[in-house]
């Protein structure tokens, strides 16, 4: 299944569409390959689960890392960082002292993709 989403701040005048094929675990940024490592594919994934929520820091690496007691670590900002730089800045809002959040809002697409 591919969940696509799209810049969700329009005020950037930027628009991306984001694809991700969970068989291929792939990510796509306007139709074009986004080279990820396995880590940064799981933590986009479970950001593009919840598209514009605020998720915290144990929450991620309890979700993308399985961490059962995440404590302090500075992991999840590391990979939010590189996810940033390879895909756009203007995708990952830091929510200082909540977390992180993927500023996109789900595409529909005719045909229900």
């Amino acid at each position: 299944m591919t969940r696509l989403w799209t810049d969700a701040k329009p005020e950037t005048g930027r628009r991306v569409v984001i694809a991700l094929s969970e068989e291929e675990q792939q990510a796509y940024v306007d139709g074009r390959p986004c080279r990820l490592t396995a880590q940064e594919y799981r933590l986009l994934l479970v950001l593009a689960k919840h598209p514009g929520s605020v998720l915290s820091r144990d929450l991620l690496l309890c979700r993308a890392w399985d961490y059962a007691s995440p404590g302090k670590s500075r992991t999840v900002d590391v990979h939010v960082q590189r996810l940033r730089r390879k895909m756009g800045d203007f995708l990952f809002e830091t929510v200082h002292g909540k977390g992180y959040k993927l500023c996109a809002i789900p595409l529909s697409l005719p045909g229900g993709m």
